[in-house]
Protein backbone atom coordinates (compact mmCIF):
# COMPACT_ATOMS: atom_id res chain seq x y z
CA UNK A 1 0.00 0.00 0.00
CA UNK A 2 1.56 3.64 -1.29
CA UNK A 3 1.73 5.45 2.27
CA UNK A 4 2.81 8.91 3.23
CA UNK A 5 5.56 8.77 6.47
CA UNK A 6 4.89 11.98 8.32
CA UNK A 7 5.84 12.59 11.87
CA UNK A 8 3.25 12.45 14.56
CA UNK A 9 3.15 15.56 15.37
CA UNK A 10 2.00 16.95 11.76
CA UNK A 11 0.03 13.94 11.41
CA UNK A 12 -3.71 15.65 11.31
CA UNK A 13 -2.66 18.39 9.14
CA UNK A 14 -1.42 16.21 6.68
CA UNK A 15 -4.19 14.46 6.74
CA UNK A 16 -6.71 17.19 6.40
CA UNK A 17 -4.62 18.47 3.21
CA UNK A 18 -4.56 15.03 1.76
CA UNK A 19 -8.11 14.84 1.84
CA UNK A 20 -8.66 18.06 0.55
CA UNK A 21 -7.07 17.22 -2.43
CA UNK A 22 -9.07 14.20 -2.67
CA UNK A 23 -5.28 12.09 -2.09
CA UNK A 24 -6.19 10.18 0.78
CA UNK A 25 -7.31 7.02 0.71
CA UNK A 26 -9.82 6.00 3.31
CA UNK A 27 -9.84 2.22 2.25
CA UNK A 28 -7.10 1.69 4.75
CA UNK A 29 -6.27 2.84 8.49
CA UNK A 30 -3.27 4.97 9.21
CA UNK A 31 -0.48 2.81 10.64
CA UNK A 32 2.20 3.34 12.99
CA UNK A 33 6.25 3.29 12.54
CA UNK A 34 8.15 4.49 15.14
CA UNK A 35 7.02 8.11 15.78
CA UNK A 36 5.75 8.19 12.26
CA UNK A 37 2.56 7.84 11.21
CA UNK A 38 1.88 6.21 8.02
CA UNK A 39 -0.92 8.00 5.63
CA UNK A 40 -2.71 6.33 3.19
CA UNK A 41 -2.49 7.52 -0.24
CA UNK A 42 -3.76 7.07 -3.35
CA UNK A 43 -1.79 5.96 -6.87
CA UNK A 44 -2.53 9.10 -8.50
CA UNK A 45 -0.14 11.19 -5.57
CA UNK A 46 2.94 12.13 -7.53
CA UNK A 47 6.64 11.99 -6.52
CA UNK A 48 8.03 14.99 -5.15
CA UNK A 49 4.13 16.80 -5.08
CA UNK A 50 4.57 16.20 -0.99
CA UNK A 51 7.05 17.01 1.30
CA UNK A 52 7.05 13.63 3.40
CA UNK A 53 8.62 10.47 1.85
CA UNK A 54 6.39 7.94 0.10
CA UNK A 55 6.75 4.40 1.15
CA UNK A 56 5.23 1.02 0.63
CA UNK A 57 3.86 -0.73 3.56
CA UNK A 58 1.12 -3.21 4.59
CA UNK A 59 -2.19 -1.63 6.06
CA UNK A 60 -4.98 -2.84 7.52
CA UNK A 61 -8.29 -2.72 5.50
CA UNK A 62 -11.56 -0.70 7.13
CA UNK A 63 -15.19 -1.34 6.29
CA UNK A 64 -16.22 2.30 4.61
CA UNK A 65 -18.68 3.74 7.07
CA UNK A 66 -22.13 3.95 6.65
CA UNK A 67 -23.58 6.95 4.77
CA UNK A 68 -20.28 6.95 2.62
CA UNK A 69 -21.57 6.87 -1.35
CA UNK A 70 -18.96 4.67 -2.32
CA UNK A 71 -20.21 1.83 -0.78
CA UNK A 72 -23.11 1.53 -2.76
CA UNK A 73 -21.84 3.50 -5.95
CA UNK A 74 -22.34 0.72 -8.55
CA UNK A 75 -19.28 1.11 -10.62
CA UNK A 76 -16.86 -1.43 -11.93
CA UNK A 77 -14.09 -2.71 -9.18
CA UNK A 78 -11.01 -1.79 -11.06
CA UNK A 79 -12.41 1.83 -10.61
CA UNK A 80 -13.29 2.83 -7.20
CA UNK A 81 -9.60 4.01 -6.57
CA UNK A 82 -10.95 7.13 -8.77
CA UNK A 83 -14.02 7.79 -6.90
CA UNK A 84 -13.83 11.34 -4.82
CA UNK A 85 -13.40 11.31 -1.13
CA UNK A 86 -15.05 14.58 -0.54
CA UNK A 87 -16.88 17.34 -2.20
CA UNK A 88 -19.22 20.58 -1.05
CA UNK A 89 -22.07 20.60 0.65
CA UNK A 90 -24.00 23.67 -0.13
CA UNK A 91 -27.49 23.39 1.43
CA UNK A 92 -29.13 20.64 0.16
CA UNK A 93 -26.85 20.89 -3.42
CA UNK A 94 -23.59 18.79 -3.56
CA UNK A 95 -20.80 19.56 -5.59
CA UNK A 96 -17.89 17.69 -6.93
CA UNK A 97 -15.40 17.39 -9.87
CA UNK A 98 -15.52 13.67 -11.19
CA UNK A 99 -12.30 12.83 -13.21
CA UNK A 100 -12.42 11.58 -16.25
CA UNK A 101 -12.03 8.17 -15.85
CA UNK A 102 -15.28 8.25 -14.22
CA UNK A 103 -17.29 10.30 -17.12
CA UNK A 104 -19.26 7.64 -18.17
CA UNK A 105 -21.01 6.57 -14.26
CA UNK A 106 -21.70 10.40 -13.23
CA UNK A 107 -25.67 9.88 -12.33
CA UNK A 108 -24.58 6.61 -11.08
CA UNK A 109 -22.11 8.68 -8.59
CA UNK A 110 -24.74 11.18 -8.60
CA UNK A 111 -27.88 8.85 -7.40
CA UNK A 112 -25.36 6.93 -4.72
CA UNK A 113 -24.17 10.75 -3.26
CA UNK A 114 -28.44 11.35 -2.71
CA UNK A 115 -29.01 7.85 -1.50
CA UNK A 116 -25.90 8.39 0.92
CA UNK A 117 -26.82 12.15 2.34
CA UNK A 118 -30.22 12.17 3.07
CA UNK A 119 -30.73 16.12 3.14
CA UNK A 120 -29.29 16.39 -0.73
CA UNK A 121 -31.63 16.68 -3.29
CA UNK A 122 -29.13 17.75 -6.29
CA UNK A 123 -26.03 16.60 -7.26
CA UNK A 124 -23.57 19.17 -9.61
CA UNK A 125 -20.72 18.52 -11.28
CA UNK A 126 -17.77 21.41 -11.15
CA UNK A 127 -16.23 21.25 -14.11
CA UNK A 128 -14.16 24.72 -12.79
CA UNK A 129 -14.08 28.34 -12.22
CA UNK A 130 -14.40 30.37 -15.39
CA UNK A 131 -15.33 33.73 -16.55
CA UNK A 132 -14.63 37.37 -14.60
CA UNK A 133 -16.98 36.76 -12.22
CA UNK A 134 -14.72 33.07 -11.16
CA UNK A 135 -18.23 31.26 -10.64
CA UNK A 136 -18.24 27.19 -11.04
CA UNK A 137 -19.14 26.06 -14.37
CA UNK A 138 -21.60 23.46 -13.55
CA UNK A 139 -23.96 20.50 -14.66
CA UNK A 140 -26.71 18.51 -13.07
CA UNK A 141 -26.04 14.87 -12.89
CA UNK A 142 -28.49 13.82 -10.49
CA UNK A 143 -31.73 14.80 -8.37
CA UNK A 144 -33.66 17.79 -8.67
CA UNK A 145 -32.31 20.07 -11.24
CA UNK A 146 -31.56 23.37 -9.43
CA UNK A 147 -28.73 25.84 -8.57
CA UNK A 148 -29.82 27.96 -5.73
CA UNK A 149 -30.46 26.53 -1.95
CA UNK A 150 -29.99 27.81 1.36
CA UNK A 151 -26.74 27.39 3.27
CA UNK A 152 -26.42 27.90 7.04
CA UNK A 153 -23.05 28.06 8.52
CA UNK A 154 -22.23 29.33 12.06
CA UNK A 155 -26.23 29.67 12.71
CA UNK A 156 -26.57 32.21 9.70
CA UNK A 157 -28.70 31.49 6.59
CA UNK A 158 -27.18 31.84 3.05
CA UNK A 159 -29.06 32.01 -0.38
CA UNK A 160 -26.63 30.94 -2.60
CA UNK A 161 -26.40 30.23 -6.28
CA UNK A 162 -23.87 27.85 -7.21
CA UNK A 163 -24.03 28.73 -10.81
CA UNK A 164 -24.05 32.11 -10.79
CA UNK A 165 -21.93 33.43 -7.67
CA UNK A 166 -18.94 31.70 -5.85
CA UNK A 167 -19.17 30.23 -2.36
CA UNK A 168 -16.92 27.78 -0.29
CA UNK A 169 -18.31 25.93 2.44
CA UNK A 170 -14.85 25.19 3.19
CA UNK A 171 -13.67 28.27 4.36
CA UNK A 172 -16.33 28.24 7.29
CA UNK A 173 -13.54 27.78 10.11
CA UNK A 174 -11.26 30.49 8.37
CA UNK A 175 -14.59 33.00 7.95
CA UNK A 176 -14.76 32.79 12.11
CA UNK A 177 -11.53 32.86 12.62
CA UNK A 178 -11.70 36.21 11.19
CA UNK A 179 -14.88 36.83 13.08
CA UNK A 180 -13.34 36.56 16.58
CA UNK A 181 -10.91 39.48 15.54
CA UNK A 182 -13.11 42.01 14.78
CA UNK A 183 -13.61 44.63 17.64
CA UNK A 184 -16.80 46.59 18.46
CA UNK A 185 -17.36 49.83 16.52
CA UNK A 186 -15.20 48.49 13.57
CA UNK A 187 -15.77 49.43 9.91
CA UNK A 188 -14.94 46.83 7.59
CA UNK A 189 -14.71 46.69 4.23
CA UNK A 190 -15.51 42.83 2.83
CA UNK A 191 -13.63 43.53 -0.88
CA UNK A 192 -15.06 40.48 -2.90
CA UNK A 193 -18.25 39.77 -0.52
CA UNK A 194 -19.86 37.58 -2.48
CA UNK A 195 -23.20 36.65 -1.54
CA UNK A 196 -21.85 37.91 1.94
CA UNK A 197 -20.71 34.92 4.69
CA UNK A 198 -17.62 36.97 5.99
CA UNK A 199 -20.27 40.30 6.30
CA UNK A 200 -22.93 38.91 7.29
CA UNK A 201 -21.43 36.45 9.64
CA UNK A 202 -19.21 39.55 10.78
CA UNK A 203 -22.45 41.98 11.69
CA UNK A 204 -24.49 38.74 13.60
CA UNK A 205 -21.81 38.46 15.63
CA UNK A 206 -19.96 41.97 16.69
CA UNK A 207 -21.37 45.10 17.28
CA UNK A 208 -19.84 46.96 14.23
CA UNK A 209 -20.57 50.28 12.87
CA UNK A 210 -21.17 49.30 9.39
CA UNK A 211 -19.62 46.21 7.29
CA UNK A 212 -19.35 47.11 3.39
CA UNK A 213 -19.54 44.52 0.55
CA UNK A 214 -18.42 45.05 -2.59
CA UNK A 215 -18.71 42.49 -5.49
CA UNK A 216 -18.57 43.28 -9.19
CA UNK A 217 -21.32 40.44 -9.93
CA UNK A 218 -24.76 41.98 -9.85
CA UNK A 219 -26.27 38.47 -9.11
CA UNK A 220 -23.91 37.95 -5.99
CA UNK A 221 -25.01 41.47 -4.89
CA UNK A 222 -28.48 40.62 -5.41
CA UNK A 223 -28.06 37.52 -2.96
CA UNK A 224 -25.92 39.54 -0.14
CA UNK A 225 -28.65 42.15 0.26
CA UNK A 226 -31.41 39.57 0.41
CA UNK A 227 -28.87 37.96 3.06
CA UNK A 228 -28.61 40.61 4.84
CA UNK A 229 -32.31 40.66 5.52
CA UNK A 230 -33.08 37.43 6.01
CA UNK A 231 -30.09 37.52 8.62
CA UNK A 232 -32.00 40.86 10.21
CA UNK A 233 -28.28 42.61 9.51
CA UNK A 234 -29.41 45.07 6.83
CA UNK A 235 -28.85 47.97 8.91
CA UNK A 236 -25.51 46.81 9.59
CA UNK A 237 -24.47 45.68 5.85
CA UNK A 238 -24.05 48.18 3.43
CA UNK A 239 -23.60 46.16 -0.72
CA UNK A 240 -21.75 47.93 -2.98
CA UNK A 241 -21.77 46.53 -6.87
CA UNK A 242 -18.32 47.43 -9.21
CA UNK A 243 -14.90 47.27 -9.31
CA UNK A 244 -13.32 47.32 -5.63
CA UNK A 245 -10.46 49.24 -7.28
CA UNK A 246 -13.00 52.03 -7.46
CA UNK A 247 -15.12 51.46 -4.48
CA UNK A 248 -12.71 50.59 -1.97
CA UNK A 249 -10.59 53.94 -1.58
CA UNK A 250 -13.85 55.88 -0.92
CA UNK A 251 -14.98 53.59 2.38
CA UNK A 252 -12.79 54.58 5.41
CA UNK A 253 -12.16 50.84 6.83
CA UNK A 254 -10.70 49.69 10.27
CA UNK A 255 -10.32 46.21 8.72
CA UNK A 256 -10.46 44.94 4.58
CA UNK A 257 -11.14 40.91 3.80
CA UNK A 258 -9.09 39.97 0.25
CA UNK A 259 -10.46 36.89 0.28
CA UNK A 260 -9.46 37.03 -4.45
CA UNK A 261 -6.77 34.53 -3.78
CA UNK A 262 -5.56 34.31 -7.03
CA UNK A 263 -5.56 37.98 -8.25
CA UNK A 264 -5.83 40.09 -4.45
CA UNK A 265 -2.21 41.70 -5.58
CA UNK A 266 -3.87 43.64 -8.02
CA UNK A 267 -6.49 45.10 -5.46
CA UNK A 268 -3.82 45.59 -2.26
CA UNK A 269 -2.79 49.44 -3.46
CA UNK A 270 -6.85 50.23 -3.48
CA UNK A 271 -7.29 48.36 -0.46
CA UNK A 272 -4.78 50.39 1.80
CA UNK A 273 -6.41 53.36 1.12
CA UNK A 274 -9.57 52.66 2.71
CA UNK A 275 -7.32 52.14 6.02
CA UNK A 276 -6.83 55.64 7.40
CA UNK A 277 -4.39 55.87 10.74
CA UNK A 278 -3.94 51.73 11.07
CA UNK A 279 -5.90 48.90 10.59
CA UNK A 280 -5.74 44.93 9.75
CA UNK A 281 -5.81 43.37 6.23
CA UNK A 282 -6.72 39.97 5.42
CA UNK A 283 -4.88 38.91 2.87
CA UNK A 284 -5.30 35.49 0.57
CA UNK A 285 -3.34 34.23 -1.89
CA UNK A 286 -2.83 30.62 -3.48
CA UNK A 287 0.66 29.40 -3.32
CA UNK A 288 3.29 26.61 -3.03
CA UNK A 289 4.27 25.65 0.23
CA UNK A 290 7.50 26.72 0.08
CA UNK A 291 6.78 30.36 -1.11
CA UNK A 292 4.96 31.03 1.96
CA UNK A 293 7.85 32.53 4.09
CA UNK A 294 8.92 34.63 0.96
CA UNK A 295 5.60 35.77 0.01
CA UNK A 296 4.97 37.07 3.70
CA UNK A 297 8.31 39.26 3.39
CA UNK A 298 7.50 40.45 0.27
CA UNK A 299 3.90 41.74 1.17
CA UNK A 300 5.98 43.73 4.23
CA UNK A 301 8.01 45.52 1.43
CA UNK A 302 5.62 46.19 -1.34
CA UNK A 303 3.25 47.97 1.32
CA UNK A 304 6.12 50.30 2.15
CA UNK A 305 7.02 51.04 -1.00
CA UNK A 306 2.89 52.06 -1.24
CA UNK A 307 3.72 54.75 1.37
CA UNK A 308 2.51 52.38 4.72
CA UNK A 309 3.92 50.27 7.30
CA UNK A 310 3.07 46.78 7.79
CA UNK A 311 3.92 43.68 9.66
CA UNK A 312 2.32 40.34 9.55
CA UNK A 313 0.74 39.30 12.44
CA UNK A 314 -0.67 35.82 11.87
CA UNK A 315 0.55 33.81 8.27
CA UNK A 316 -1.25 30.45 8.26
CA UNK A 317 -2.45 28.01 5.47
CA UNK A 318 -6.26 28.07 5.18
CA UNK A 319 -6.82 24.72 3.26
CA UNK A 320 -5.26 22.36 0.84
CA UNK A 321 -6.10 23.70 -2.77
CA UNK A 322 -4.47 21.02 -5.03
CA UNK A 323 -1.24 18.14 -5.02
CA UNK A 324 1.14 21.45 -4.67
CA UNK A 325 -0.76 24.69 -3.69
CA UNK A 326 -2.33 26.11 -0.30
CA UNK A 327 -4.87 28.66 0.26
CA UNK A 328 -2.81 31.05 2.61
CA UNK A 329 -4.20 33.71 4.96
CA UNK A 330 -1.98 36.78 5.92
CA UNK A 331 -3.32 39.01 9.05
CA UNK A 332 -1.62 42.25 8.18
CA UNK A 333 -1.47 44.88 10.61
CA UNK A 334 -0.76 48.51 8.68
CA UNK A 335 0.67 51.58 9.45
CA UNK A 336 -0.80 54.60 7.13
Amino acid sequence: MRCLKVPKSRGEEVRKKLLDADLLDNRYRIGNEDDHLLIPVKKKIAEGSVDYKLVDRELVEREMEIGDYRNIVDIPEPLRDELPASYDIIGDIVVLKIPDSLHGYRREIGNAIIESQKKVITVLEDKGVTGDFRVRDVEHIAGIPKTVTLHREHGMELMVDVANTYFSPRLATERWRVVRQVSPGETVLDMFAGVGPYSILIARNVKIEKIHGIDINPRAVELLEKNAHRNNVSHLVEAHLGDARDKAPRIDADRVIMNLPHSAMEFLTHALKSIRGQGVIHYYEILSSDEIEHRGRSLVVDIDRYGYEAEIEVQRVVRTYSASEVHTAYDIKVYG
